[in-house]
């Protein structure tokens, strides 16, 4: 027998001793010790701490622990000693709530450990699971509320008098047993600061508790306030004596509260009437959850005693607070996984299709027959299976819910069906071989004991319905058993000759290909007529799209109870960007996204920022993330990374707009307005095509923005305009910037340039002002807008891991951010971006991220475009007209200043604005509609999917256009370099030697232009490839022609304009 063998058979053999383990199936077993991993404690070591939040379900193979809890005193007091076989961690791990205790080790201990995600994988494919580990919880439950009814008499051991110990003890009754009563929390608090309010003979008494997603203080209960103002009362950790006991962890006694500079009257509750304040924190520093408060009319100066008082009933309430919420979310759990009302059963939606699977339903309810149901993953099979069962008469019978592509597809079927416990003999001479066993083993034979008898899943489903999904899945001599089962209602276990007799209802689902299957003799078509006699297709979610905005309504109110949030609506543009997805996972990822959304919200209304999509699973390509890099993922996480960078680049904008203001107003002439119009462009694009939007991040404009917005910010609503609009918005904005520095010659002009930088800082600044986060360079910011368009084809793209995204992260701090780290300032979920166009790569999500899922990866020029799911033809329609701009840019074909303009102005005799307006708009349009044109003709004179084609194909022009302008401000960059050292004095005109040698060096980098365009050229026949190979348009060779023939017409333009 192998180690590992051997390692298997005796953990297994362990577990089976033991309850839950010894309840299970040996096949379950099986799949739970093959994710056990060892580990090993020494005496006195902590294994768990209290208010931390656990990923592991922990099993004493060997030795044994402790579980503690620390007085008000400071003095460990142990709830319970564990040993061999005993199970601690289940309640964190299933509950998602911190440790109610701490972990010690007593005697050397040797831990099997099973990982959350390991868990969950298990309970999902074996959903029996759950059932046992719920013992465990009301074992573990039961334990812990017994010492807490047992210990409360030394919380007050300390106090000397007998009398009063008893009074406080009584009050500490009274006040716990209130968290016993059946009523909703916010109830029994009210009932607490009542007696609390009596207790230390106060006249107002309040609670507020911590909100973990906002880390706001929130008004919970009050009593002696005005009911008019302590309505709907939040408070940060920085105002109020309350917020700074939260945030120190330490208790406030003020005799006169009208002189601390640490009150706030526009936020924390108090009256003019009130003169004293007593504030303790709820809990211990590591699971800090609230304040309560006393205040009295008469100035008071508080004792000692009347400090540790409040400290002690604080403790308490904080450890029932903690010990109700625990409850309520195990009642949540039950009540969503146990039996259901069957009046409230049905499916949520409107049309006639929700009414014809509610009229299944109850039709299927009120006989006994099998069901077969067909449907894409998501689609609601297990749903419709679930209300099959608890309306019909099996209601009280268990539900068993089996994923047949779980069972091996050589397996005898003993996950069905059932194993028989047997014995048999093995000789020597068939374990080891006739020629290899020594003289001694000769005649031996060992007798061998099987596993025990286990049931199988139709044993477990006995008087109630078990639905196996993708039953096609199953093997054919399976098929066959099965249905022998459904006519005659026996069947016999694996290795077993007795017959079983189960009475389970068969629900079944089978996939796609369910006709091809039968038709080659994959699936038997007995079975199948047995299962189809009652048949239902189910539709995707994107073909009945009329039922979201019920099933949103419906899983808003679901995920706000469960969150304890009161997130009752979501706005137009967000229905909107719900509507127009086709929602590839159906219902299920509507469900993930809803619940991210509400844990997002901030208020009672889901936002379009809050609507994050996943990103459809594809092919592995290649990539490599520099931040395993350690040279930059140090200078990443450092404070130098965005905040010392945005400070230079603030210091250089102020010294540019200095120089621009007070230096030469010929803009020629000027050392800032030639630098920023040749060097800084050209640097400002090979930044973007080498690390897309980097430069937004450190952005002097959004830096003083957010400066602003830190001394203060009005937190108005973003309009409407803005998001529905905003990139509409932004296009025209690039256009308007363009038509400008053409028509007023801005590169001659430094006041003109200067006045160009001061409006953009002036919208990041009033946006700042006006709205949190980064509104402007979202969803206003012309440079932003350019940069982000061309960032698709950058070689660096910001990725976060999916998988890591959806198992375990359960804060999204990447978005709402910490107290030390802002969230994300453009609005964005790394989780869901399918490209870098909005990410500035700030790295705040990466800072926040606990869970090591964000990636900066270096890939393939033009990867994000072909990421995209949605090309807008809007979008498209930019990225071509970026071709045609060029062309009328300063010092470029069409520009005023050059002869070609002149001559048509003089042919003309139109004004020069008026003229150039017109060129402008004609050169702009050329791409698009010549494209248009071009496709219409290869088309066969047919506009079919015209549109959609340039939607998608448009994106294409993206790598030309911006090699194109590096190409045009290398150039710009060469002709300039003479006049940058004369303004600087550094050359002078005579030197013509040195004029020449350095000519001739220039000179002959120009074939770097020419590289530049055909790179540009390449990149845009290779994004053209991987669009077409991502999406199904149907393209004929002349219709691919028209395309490169626009690009190559471009690039020789280009070309002949250097």
């Amino acid at each position: 027998m192998t180690e590992e063998t051997s390692f298997f058979k005796q953990k297994r053999d362990f577990l089976k001793n033991y309850e839950p383990f010894s309840l299970l199936s040996n096949n379950l077993l099986k799949k739970i010790v093959s994710k056990l991993q060892v580990q090993h404690y020494g005496v006195g070591q902590k294994i768990c701490e209290r208010g931390q939040k656990g990923n592991c379900l922990f099993i004493i193979h060997i030795g044994s622990v402790v579980e503690t809890l620390t007085d008000s005193s400071g003095e460990e007091i142990t709830v319970a000693v564990l040993r061999e076989g005993g199970c601690f961690g289940t309640i964190s791990l299933l509950t998602d709530e911190p440790y109610l205790a701490t972990i010690k080790v007593k005697e050397d201990v040797e831990l099997l450990v099973l990982y959350k995600n390991d868990i969950q994988e298990l309970i999902q494919k074996n959903p029996v699971l759950s059932v046992y580990l719920s013992r465990v919880i009301s074992m573990r439950m039961k334990t812990f509320f017994d010492f807490f009814e047992k210990e409360k008499i030394k919380i007050v051991e300390d106090l000397e008098d007998k009398i009063e110990k008893e009074r406080k003890l009584d009050v500490i009754n009274r006040v716990t047993q209130l968290f016993h009563l059946d009523e909703d929390i916010s109830k029994i608090l009210s009932m607490v600061v009542k007696e609390v309010n009596e207790e230390m003979k106060a006249d107002a008494c309040s609670i507020f508790l911590l909100d973990s997603v906002s880390n706001n203080l929130i008004l919970e209960a009050a009593v002696g306030f005005d009911s008019r103002a302590i309505k709907k009362i939040r408070m940060r950790l920085d105002e109020g004596i309350t917020g700074w006991v939260v945030r120190y962890n330490e208790p406030a006694a003020l005799e006169h509260v009208h002189t601390d500079p640490r009150v706030k009257f526009f936020s924390e509750v108090h009256e003019e009437r009130l003169s004293s304040l007593l504030s303790v924190p709820l809990g211990t520093k590591k699971d800090l959850i609230g304040a309560i408060n006393i205040q009295t009319v008469d100035r008071r100066k508080y004792t000692y005693e009347d400090i540790r008082g409040l400290t002690i009933l604080a403790n308490h309430i904080a450890l029932a607070i903690a010990h109700a919420r625990l409850k309520k979310r195990i009642q949540i759990t039950e009540r969503e996984s146990g039996k259901k009302d069957s009046k409230s059963l049905g499916f949520v939606g409107k049309g006639k299709y929700i009414d014809k699977i509610n009229a299944f339903v109850n039709a299927m309810a009120l006989i006994d027959e099998p069901v077969l149901i067909n449907g894409e993953d998501g689609t609601g099979k297990i749903p419709m299976s679930k209300i099959i069962h608890y309306k019909g008469k099996r209601s009280k019978g268990p539900f068993v819910d089996v994923d047949c592509r779980d069972i091996d597809n050589d397996s005898w079927g003993e996950e069905l069906f059932g194993y028989e416990k047997s014995s048999y003999v093995i000789s020597c001479d068939d374990a080891f071989g006739k020629g290899t066993q020594d003289s001694a083993s000769l005649g031996k034979s060992n007798v061998i004991e099987d596993v025990a008898t286990r049931l199988g899943y139709l044993e477990l489903a006995d008087s109630g319905t078990i639905f196996l999904d993708h039953v096609d899945s199953l093997n054919q001599a399976n098929q066959i058993k099965l249905l022998n089962y459904i006519q005659e209602g026996k069947f016999n276990r694996v290795n077993g000759s007795d017959h079983v007799f189960s009475n389970a209802r068969i629900v079944a689902s089978v996939s796609d290909r369910i006709a091809s299957s039968i038709e080659h003799g994959k699936f038997d078509k007995n079975l199948y007529n047995i299962l189809g006699k009652n048949f239902y297709q189910l539709k995707a979610l994107r073909n009945q799209k009329r039922s979201i905005p019920m099933l949103t309504k419906h899983l808003l109110e679901k995920f706000s109870g469960e969150l304890h949030k009161d997130v009752k609506n979501v706005s137009d543009d967000a229905m909107g960007r719900l509507m127009s997805y086709d929602w590839p996972g159906n219902v299920i990822e509507l469900e993930n996204v809803i619940r991210r959304a509400v844990y997002l919200a901030k208020g009672n209304t889901v936002t379009s920022e809050q609507i994050i999509f996943g990103i459809p699973s594809e092919e592995k390509k290649w990539s490599f993330n520099i931040l395993s890099v350690n040279a930059i993922k140090g200078f990443i996480e450092s404070k130098y990374y965005p905040q010392g960078i945005q400070i230079l680049s603030i210091a250089l904008l102020t010294m540019i707009l200095c120089m621009l203001f007070m230096g030469n107003k010929d803009g020629l002439l000027n050392f800032a307005n030639v630098f920023l119009w040749s060097t800084g462009l050209f640097g400002m694009y090979l930044i973007t095509m080498l690390s897309g939007r980097s430069l937004c991040g450190v952005c002097p404009f959004a830096a003083a923005g957010d400066w602003i917005q830190r001394l203060k910010c009005f937190n108005l609503q973003i309009p409407v305009v803005f998001v529905v609009y905003g990139r509409y918005i932004t296009i025209g904005m690039i256009f308007l910037i363009f038509w400008l520095e053409g028509v007023t010659i801005m590169p001659r002009s430094s006041i003109l340039t200067a006045f160009l930088l001061i409006s953009i800082l002036s919208g990041a600044v009033i946006s700042g002002l006006l709205y949190e986060r980064r509104v402007w360079c979202r969803h206003v910011c012309p440079l932003g807008g350019l940069l982000g368009i061309y960032s698709l084809s950058s070689l660096t793209s910001l990725k976060a891991n999916r998988s890591v995204c959806l198992n375990q992260c359960e804060t999204q701090d990447c978005y709402l951010g910490t107290r030390s780290i802002k969230g994300c300032p453009m609005f964005l979920h790394p989780y869901g971006l399918e490209s870098n166009r909005d990410c500035v790569l700030c790295m705040n999500c990466y800072k926040n991220c606990g869970h090591s899922s964000i990636k900066v990866n270096i890939q393939a020029p033009g990867s994000d475009i072909a990421g995209l799911s949605n090309r807008s033809l809007a979008d498209s329609f930019l990225s071509l007209s970026l071709l045609g701009v060029l062309l009328v840019e300063y010092r470029s074909l069409l520009s005023i200043d050059s002869g070609l303009f002149q001559s048509l102005y003089n042919f003309t005799g139109i004004n020069q604005t008026v003229l150039y307006t017109l060129i402008f708009i004609f050169v702009s349009a050329m791409p698009f509609v010549l494209i248009g044109l071009l496709d219409y003709v290869c088309s066969g004179f047919s506009f079919d999917n015209t549109k959609k084609r340039i939607a998608d194909f448009g994106f294409a022009a993206i790598p030309l256009a911006l090699m194109g302008h590096l190409a045009f401000y290398w150039d710009k960059l060469k002709a300039n370099f003479w006049r940058l050292l004369e303004i600087t004095n550094v050359y002078k005109s005579n030197r013509i030697a040195s004029e020449g040698l350095i000519t001739n060096q220039i000179g002959g980098i120009s074939a770097l232009e020419l590289l530049f365009i055909l790179a540009g050229f390449i990149g845009s026949i290779y994004v053209f490839y991987i669009i077409s190979k991502k999406t199904s348009h149907i393209l004929t060779k002349s219709t691919i022609a028209c395309y490169f023939t626009v690009f190559a017409f471009f690039a020789l333009l280009y070309i002949s304009i250097l």
